[in-house]
């Protein structure tokens, strides 16, 4: 899903980092003050960042599109918070930019926005469903579908955003059904392995998921 430079208008990146910018400066006032209150946070955070960006380079080219690979967004909202998952994976997308070339620089914002803002549906989803059932079938649920969604929705969002660029040779009539043919499958992929790690977390360290009435739709 990360989108290279040149593939997309200026005046779409320069409202992405306008949006992003935006992001960051709430996300990192909030995330101070929340991981000052609770600094044993900060490990788990640089622990699921590491997990993540090793994700993350695990992708394969999407013809008519950009690329495909797992996001781990939900599952950093789900131990954390939204917020503190944008700046998680805002780190991870500016590494693999600045040294393995995986996305471009200036259409980073892009892929923020992506994979950090839209996929935030998802954990907005997953907060929805917990609310509605309080028990450990209600947070893996939960967890599933929003983690599968959170793909779903920001591939769907890229093809978009590509399909229309003038820079882009196809069209959204290639680019969308592309973009969603393959994430469909991935975001099962993603899914279970969201899935997978609650499951064993609510086993042997439950005190790492926050319960119902702890869980936060922002920070």
């Amino acid at each position: 899903m990360h989108i290279p430079d040149g593939v997309i208008d200026l005046w779409m990146l320069i409202s992405f980092w306008v949006i992003v910018i935006v992001a960051w400066i709430v996300t990192i006032i909030q995330s101070r003050k929340t991981l000052n209150e609770d600094e044993s946070k900060l490990p788990l955070l640089a622990i699921i960042t590491a997990m993540v960006f090793a994700l993350q380079m695990l992708n394969f080219p999407i013809v008519g599109g950009t690329s495909g690979h797992l996001l781990g967004f939900v599952l950093i909202s789900i131990l954390l918070t939204p917020t503190q998952a944008l700046l998680s994976i805002s780190t991870v997308l500016a590494i693999q930019a600045l040294i393995f070339g995986d996305g471009g620089l200036v259409t980073m914002s892009a892929n923020i926005f992506n994979m950090g803002i839209v996929a935030m549906l998802g954990y907005f989803i997953y907060y929805t469903i917990r609310k509605m059932k309080d028990d450990d079938i209600g947070l893996y649920i939960a967890t599933f579908v929003g983690a599968y969604l959170s793909v779903v929705l920001a591939s769907l969002v890229c093809g978009i955003e590509i399909g229309i660029s003038s820079l882009f040779p196809y069209g959204i009539e290639i680019t969308v059904p592309a973009m969603l043919f393959w994430h469909v499958f991935i975001a099962i992929g993603e899914a279970s392995i969201t899935l997978a790690i609650i499951i064993y977390l609510k086993k042997n360290r439950p005190d790492l998921i926050p319960k119902t009435e702890e869980i936060k739709l922002w920070w």
